[in-house]
Formats: structure tokens, sequence, C-alpha cells
């Protein structure tokens, strides 16, 4: 097996292809040879023309064939032959070269020739027998590409598959250095957010703000209760319609308070509180209109409507209720104006911006880490592939293993 490091593959795999289609190679040279001899000659040739012109020729016809010099010159110095790498595709180039030199010639010499043309006719038909042999030699190698030298050309394009792999090898190597980067940010993104997370915990086990979480709760499960007393809004929302229907007539109805209160009941009996006159007045006329059966509802719901006013009334354990709430306002109040004055709420809140800033920065470095892992992880499959094609493709041409050595630098 044939083992290379993938940077010295190229000039191997040359030197190889070179040695198995050496003939072939040999004749190419051959008629390149043959090409550039005939291009010698038409510099000599035009060196010719200016010679046998001097003195023989008018001002006008000189500023002519100094033109038509100059510009077949300048056609021939464009023509690139290939000297030591030879191979199809400068091979085709030079081709293309000579097809345009011989039409460039023909074009110059149309608009040249005819001012000089009768003093200097030796040169013109030495010319034209150099481009007839360079046309000759031009389509000879064309056909000698075409007959001879196909399976060199397939030999030489595989070194075309040669660019991709190198740059799937930089792809790989500049992915690897990325993640690494995004890696060290989002371990210490993570370990940010640990330490920040411990702060507020550590913030949060204070004293003040286990006694504000306490009595929030109170103030909570208060207003449970209060909304269980007070649970008949389905009764209210039918009195409130049929009211502004007009289908029922109630005296003293307050329906700017009725929507207050359906819209928040809590905030409407803090804000009324003592002995809740309106509130009762209230629960007066709707116990009146659902025993009087006034009210569209089911007989369970109506039922269970007059109950719980009922209980209101007998209970007593709204306004109760309503002064515990307000009760635990003020302590909450109290100690959230102790945890200000202590500086721990300006703390709380600089802790929570930045977990939340801290937060949003690790999502974006992840995000950035997940999608240049996937790179990374794309660029191997693709190498590997490419790698497996071309190592097969070589054997073909060599008849031996091979195996292609990629080395990163990481």
């Amino acid at each position: 097996m044939i083992e290379k490091n993938l940077e010295d593959f190229e000039e191997f795999y040359t030197e190889r292809i070179n040695s198995l289609f050496y003939k072939i190679k040999r004749a190419s040279r051959k008629y390149i040879t043959e090409i550039r001899d005939n291009l010698v000659e038409i510099k000599v040739c035009l060196d010719h023309f200016l010679e046998e012109g001097k003195g023989k020729i008018d001002q006008r016809a000189q500023k002519s064939l100094k033109f038509f010099s100059d510009r077949v010159r300048k056609e021939l110095e464009e023509i690139e032959i290939p000297e030591e790498d030879i191979n199809y595709d400068n091979i085709m180039e030079l081709l293309g070269s000579i097809k345009k030199l011989l039409t460039n010639i023909m074009e110059i010499a149309r608009k040249s020739v005819p001012k000089f043309q009768k003093v200097l006719q030796p040169q013109i038909k030495e010319l034209n027998y150099i481009t007839r042999k360079l046309g000759k030699a031009q389509a000879d190698l064309d056909e000698f590409l075409r007959k001879k030298y196909t399976d060199v050309k397939n030999a030489e394009y595989l070194l075309k598959k040669l660019p991709k792999i190198f740059t799937l090898k930089d792809n790989i190597e500049h992915a690897k250095v990325d993640l690494e980067k995004f890696k060290e940010e989002l371990e210490e993104r993570i370990t940010k957010q640990d330490e920040l997370n411990e702060d507020l915990l550590e913030l949060e086990q204070n004293s003040l703000f286990k006694e504000l979480e306490i009595e929030k709760n109170n103030l909570f499960q208060l207003q449970l209760r209060i909304n269980d007393e007070i649970g008949f809004k389905k009764a209210l929302k039918k009195f409130k319609f049929e009211l502004e229907k007009g289908t029922i007539q109630v005296p003293n109805v307050n329906l700017t308070y009725l929507r207050d209160f359906l819209k928040n009941p809590i905030r409407i009996l803090v804000s009324e509180r003592k002995d809740l006159p309106n509130f009762t007045s209230l629960m007066v006329q709707l116990r009146h209109v659902l025993e009087e059966n006034k009210l569209n509802l089911k007989t369970d719901t109506k039922l269970k409507t007059i109950e719980h006013i009922n209980a209101i009334f007998d209970e007593k354990l709204l306004q109760i209720n309503i002064e515990k709430y307000l009760g635990y306002q003020n302590k909450i109040k109290l100690i959230e104006d102790k945890i200000q004055q202590a500086g721990l709420a300006e703390k709380l809140e600089d802790l929570k911006n930045q977990i939340s800033s801290n937060a949003v920065k690790l999502e974006h470095v992840e995000n950035d880490y997940n999608r240049k892992n996937n790179d990374y992880s794309r660029y191997l499959s693709s190498l590997k592939s490419e790698r497996e094609e071309f190592q097969n493709l070589v054997e073909d041409v060599l008849n031996e293993k091979v195996r292609l050595n990629i080395v990163f630098s990481f």
C-alpha cells in the first residue's frame, strides 16, 4: 500500500502518472516543440519583413508594416508554452491560443499587408508557409489529444479533487478552533450562572425575605378564601346583563359599582371596607331577585348563590377577612420597606438582572456551540467520503492501494 501525506500527494502522483504515461507525455512534448519552433520562425519572419522593407517601401507602407509587426509580436508574447508541467489543461490552453493567433494574423494582415505586399511578396509567402505549418501542428496536436490523451486526462483530473479535500481540512481545523472557543465560553457562562444562582439563593435565605414570602403566601391563601365566599359571579353577571337590557327593574342598583366589582371584587371590597354598605345592598337586591326567580338560572346555581349570600350575612366572615387582608398588606409593606432600607431590594434586583442577562448570553453561546459542532461533524463526514472516493479513483489509475494521510494542526 502507498501511504502519502495530503501535502505531498500532488507531487508524488504527478511523478507517477508522468511515468505511467511517459510515451504519451513524450509525444505531447514533441508536438509542443514543433509549435514552439513555428512560433520562433514567425518572429524571425517578422524580422525579415522589417529588414527587407527598409528603403524599399514608402513612409505610409512603413507605418503599416510596423503596425503589422508590432501587433503580431504582441499576439506571440501572450502565448504561454508549457515547459515541464505538461497536462491536458495547459495543452488545451495552448491550442486555443494558437487558434486565436492564426485568426488574428489573418485579420491584421487583411488590414495592413495590401500596403506593402507588392514589394515584400517573398516574406508574405514565407509567413503563409509558416502559419500553414503552425496550423497543421495545432490540428495534429488536437487530434492526438482526442485519440490518445483521454486516459491521461482522466488521471490528471483526479488532482482537481485535491483542493476540495484541502478546503475540508481547513474547515475542520477552523471549526475545531471555534468549537474550543465556544466550549470555553459556554463553560464560563454556566459557571457564572451557577454562581449567580447561589448568590440569589443565599440572599433569599435572609430572614426578611423569608418573612415576606410567608406573609405573601398568607395573603394569597386569604384571597382564595375570599373568592370562595363571593363565588357567585355567574349570578352577578346575569344580574348585570338583565339590568343593562332592562328586562328587570330593580330600584337603587349602582350599575357602575356592579361592573367594577365584577372586574376586581377584592379591590372593591377593600376600598369599601367599613361595614361594606354597597356590597351588602347589592347582595340584598341580588337575593331578592333570585328568590323571585327573575334571573334565568338553573335551580342548583340559584340555590347555591342564595346560600352563599345568607352565609355572608349570618357568619359575617367576609368583613373580618377583608380586615385581615388589609393587615397582611400592611405587614408586607413594612417588610418591603425594611428590605429597601437594608439595600437588599436593589441587590436582589441587580442579581436577577445579571442572571437574566447571563442566561441570554448563555443561550446564544450554546446555539453557537451546537451550530459549530454540527459544522465540525458535517465537515468530518464529508472529508471521510471525499478521501475514500479519491483513494479508490487513484487506485484505479495506479493499480495499487493508496492511503491519503491527513494530519490536522490541532
